[in-house]
């Protein structure tokens, strides 16, 4: 494989999804115009060959690349610990993004602390395109907010798709001060572009401002939300379903990009 060019990856576990996957993560490809690689990580429990594991992702790669004629199908199949797979991926492979089925968000959200680009776990099965065409992003007083709408803007840029940003209400604190700076870098960013995008005032505070912004998405009955995870929840959290995994779990149909918020993530290169 190439290294050189920027790849949109899918996580290939060969259950039930993965060709769901397959064609979220081409519909991705094909409006960035990047690379899509199929990726297996061999499960060891299972005795998995490498050999076989290739031949299948060979198969699925050569049923699609009669479907596109501008963006190159690649696969990689790996056997060692997942970590050091994500560094080679962003570092290596220059992986931009991994689209994976829901169902694989037990295996795959606690593992997104240690990588450097977002995980984008799907479920919708018809108008694939409508799901990229409104992208709802949170926005707090966290930095990380910034990088939130970092991403959305690929696809605005590249997708003509409407951003609404969904800002959080602080009142009269300290914080409301750092919401207001994160609107104020972001709008500035986006109007050097032209696509669509609105705020949506929430009146709703940081600390629960996802799961507002994911009922905001619902609402669109087609949509995407980017949001940041944390790894640091509380009883509160749990108890109140803010955390990650119950937004995924309640977030029907919608995509629903993940974005580690301890670390930098790799930027889109046009």
């Amino acid at each position: 494989m190439e290294y050189g060019e920027q790849k949109i990856f899918v996580w290939c576990d060969f259950l039930e999804g993965m060709e769901d996957a397959i064609l979220h993560g081409l519909v991705i490809a094909t409006v960035l115009e990047k690379e899509l690689c199929l990726f297996h990580h061999l499960d060891r429990k299972i005795h998995e060959e490498i050999g076989i594991a290739e031949a299948r992702l060979r198969g699925a790669a050569s049923k699609l690349i009669p479907l596109v004629t501008n963006i190159r199908i690649r696969y990689l199949v790996r056997d060692e610990k997942i970590t050091n797979s994500l560094t080679d991926m962003a570092e290596v492979f220059e992986c931009l993004v991994l689209v994976a089925h829901k169902k694989s968000v037990r295996q795959l959200l606690p593992v997104l602390q240690y990588s450097a680009f977002p995980f984008l776990f799907i479920s919708e099965k018809e108008n694939l395109d409508k799901s990229y065409k409104h992208i709802v992003v949170p926005v707090g007083y966290m930095k990380k907010s910034k990088d939130l709408a970092l991403w959305a803007s690929y696809l605005g840029r590249h997708n003509g798709a409407i951003i609404d940003i969904f800002l959080a209400d602080e009142g009269w604190s300290e914080d409301q001060k750092r919401v207001q700076s994160n609107l104020f870098s972001i709008s500035r960013l986006y109007k050097k572009f032209v696509f669509p995008f609105q705020v949506i005032e929430s009146h709703t505070a940081t600390w629960k401002l996802q799961k507002s912004a994911l009922h905001h998405a619902l609402s669109l009955k087609s949509a995407m939300i980017i949001i940041a995870v944390s790894y640091d929840t509380t009883f509160l959290d749990r108890w109140l379903g803010l955390t990650e995994d119950n937004l995924i779990q309640k977030s029907e149909e919608l995509s629903v990009m993940c974005v580690n918020a301890q670390r930098d993530f790799y930027t889109f290169c046009s």
